[in-house]
């Protein structure tokens, strides 16, 4: 139940910005800037500190894979935990704390002189994360969007990509100019200077709490209309978590994690080995720009085709990529892989959410994702890991990404199998 605001409070003055706007879009727009800053910076600095730390300090790849495997497995941890917590009071209180934590972690990575600190750095930004990412964003915006769900996550999990398209380029550029401290120095600022004030000025959790409905007024005789079953589902946590639907999602994208994070953390690494730094760097940013586009591609698909259909192509399409990538060796064609897989990324997030709203309801939807996410992110964190040392192994990265297409492609098989669980 939510506990951050009400019953019957007013909504925030931007409500009156533009007339017959929907607060909800609003909402979306909030939880955009916060994946910015928090899921972005997260997400996607995991490649760029770890190859920074690794020529900057002297580090081998494999002993900082590690660190980053810690980020990942912390934040599936933190996840259950704040999912939970999400349910009952809300998710503001939890993101206006995780962004200084994830601060506190950057600013500590920068000026960490020790693998030990690394990895203490690791687990503090893997809080800061659980605290302010997809579980508390995610959470909110299906409170406030049901036929219109797809579309409204698209835009609130736009603002990862954008910060991945924004701010590896800024900071590769710091790092090099300026150093490692500075640069994380800058991000915690941007991280604590955006999602504090959106926190507190434009993100409400329930429309209920307003008098409003979800979609709003346009949409709500429509939604009464549909009156489907899945829109009244209702699983209380332990009881999604006994459903064989709820474990083949958790281990296909668990798989398609796995595949997809060892990829990412790897990238501009893999990249230095063919291409000049600078050039390195924006074909990362074409990956996040893939995303972009990627999302807005599939989010009305999301409203009106099945879910885990869409879902299963994309992680086809994601092992094509990852293979091309291997094999590729012009800086053309490795941007062209980059900008494939990127289509890819941002859309299987964001169907984890999805699939668990449509699957398992709304009553406890952070618990169950939360928990969903505790198994995903144990297998995100050991794909840097198993790539890293893969790659200490037989000394190059094509190997590793086969293997990386391979279990991609066991993703999508796994979720052929997935059925809408029946409820008694």
């Amino acid at each position: 139940m939510e506990r951050d605001e009400s019953p019957g409070t007013g909504l925030p003055a931007l409500a009156r910005a533009v007339p017959g706007l929907f607060y909800g879009w609003w909402v979306a727009v909030g939880a955009s800037l916060i994946s910015f800053v928090c899921a972005g910076v997260g997400f996607y600095s995991q490649g760029v500190l770890l190859d920074a730390l690794c020529h900057e300090r002297g580090w081998s790849r494999a002993s900082v894979s590690g660190a980053t495997s810690v980020y990942f497995l912390v934040s599936g941890m933190a996840g259950l935990a704040v999912g939970r917590g999400v349910d009952r009071f809300g998710a503001r209180r939890f993101i206006a704390v995780g962004a200084p934590v994830l601060a506190l972690g950057l600013v500590g990575m920068g000026r960490a002189e020790s693998q030990g600190v690394v990895y203490l750095c690791a687990l503090a930004m893997a809080l800061g994360v659980a605290l302010s990412g997809p579980v508390p964003t995610s959470a909110i915006v299906t409170r406030w969007f049901a036929e219109l769900r797809a579309r409204a996550m698209t835009v609130s999990q736009t603002g990862v990509s954008v910060g991945g398209i924004a701010l590896v380029p800024l900071a590769t550029w710091l790092i090099r100019e300026r150093g490692l401290g500075v640069a994380t120095e800058a991000l915690a600022l941007l991280v604590v200077g955006v999602a504090l004030p959106v926190t507190v000025l434009v993100l409400r959790t329930d429309p209920a709490s307003h008098g409003l409905e979800a979609d709003g007024p346009e949409r709500a005789r429509a939604r009464a209309a549909l009156g489907d079953s899945r829109r009244e589902r209702m699983f209380r946590t332990r009881d999604a978590l006994a459903t064989r639907a709820f474990w083949l999602l958790a281990l296909a994208f668990g798989l398609g994690l796995f595949a997809q994070v060892g990829f990412l953390a790897h990238q501009l690494a893999g990249l230095r080995e063919k291409v000049a730094p600078a050039n390195a760097a924006w074909i990362v940013s074409a990956t996040a720009f893939g995303s972009i586009v990627g999302r807005f591609a599939i989010g009305p698909l999301g409203d009106r085709l099945e879910k885990r259909r869409i879902a299963m192509v994309l992680f086809a399409v994601q092992a094509c990529a990852t293979l091309f990538f291997a094999h590729a060796s012009s800086g053309l064609a490795l941007g062209a892989a980059s900008f494939v897989f990127g289509l890819t990324m941002g859309n299987i997030f964001m169907m984890q959410p999805l699939l668990v709203s449509e699957y398992f309801g709304i009553g406890s939807f952070a618990s169950v994702l939360g928990s969903l996410q505790l198994v995903t992110s144990l297998a995100s964190g050991l794909g840097p890991l198993a790539v890293g040392f893969a790659f200490e192994e037989v000394g190059g990265y094509r190997g590793p990404l086969e293997g990386l297409a391979a279990v991609a492609v066991g993703a999508a098989i796994v979720l052929s199998r997935v059925k809408i669980p029946s409820q008694s």
